[in-house]
């Protein structure tokens, strides 16, 4: 009789186990699953955001589009940067002058695979507690290594901060006032030099 309690003391440990990483495993999945669908869902939107690096703190809104992403900085100086996988345009409003680079090398691309692509989600090291789910990602781009840790808040999901740290780069977005209503017109994320005249 011992003999066979014993067996099933085993078998029901085992069984407790086996079901504790099956359903850790289903929550992973579920977690990945939520900011995948919080991602899709950012298209068509808007969030005011504070940013703070190494030089000054910074205010605008970000807009999210099906394939590009533009930042308005509104304080304190007037700047557009309007962004895509492979190519981006900074425009300083005060100055009147516009730039081209290119973005498919850069920490940026990173970000357009992280929103659009499912995969590249789950190849990243996901915390979650009751507050908030927190994802980092190291990258290294041309000899240079970038932590990168994006922040939603927890029940409801909700995009909250943004930090990249580079060997001479610390940038912050802190992300409020989210919009999820918003309608932009064709010409909005064009990366047309509004000052070429």
């Amino acid at each position: 009789m011992r003999v066979k309690d014993k067996f099933l003391e085993k078998i029901s440990f085992l069984i407790f186990i086996c079901m504790s990483c099956f359903s850790h495993h289903l929550q992973a999945e579920n977690i990945y699953e939520k900011i995948f669908n919080y991602n899709e869902g950012l298209k068509n939107s808007s969030a005011s955001f504070i940013q703070t690096d190494l030089n000054q703190p910074q205010e605008g809104i970000i807009f999210f589009g099906d394939d590009r992403i533009k930042i308005s900085y509104t304080k304190p100086q007037k700047l557009t940067i309007i962004l895509s996988k492979k190519k981006g345009m900074y425009v300083n409003h005060n100055l009147k002058e516009s730039e081209f680079f290119v973005t498919k090398n850069s920490y940026i691309k990173f970000f357009f695979d992280f929103f659009q692509n499912k995969n590249q989600i789950k190849n990243m090291v996901v915390k979650q507690s009751s507050g908030q789910i927190e994802i980092r990602e190291k990258i290294a781009l041309e000899n240079t290594f970038f932590n990168i840790k994006v922040i939603y808040e927890n029940e409801p999901i909700k995009l909250r901060r943004l930090e990249i740290v580079g060997n001479d780069e610390k940038i912050q977005m802190g992300f409020f006032e989210h919009n999820k209503e918003d309608i932009f017109d064709k010409n909005f994320f064009t990366m047309i030099d509004p000052y070429s005249n």
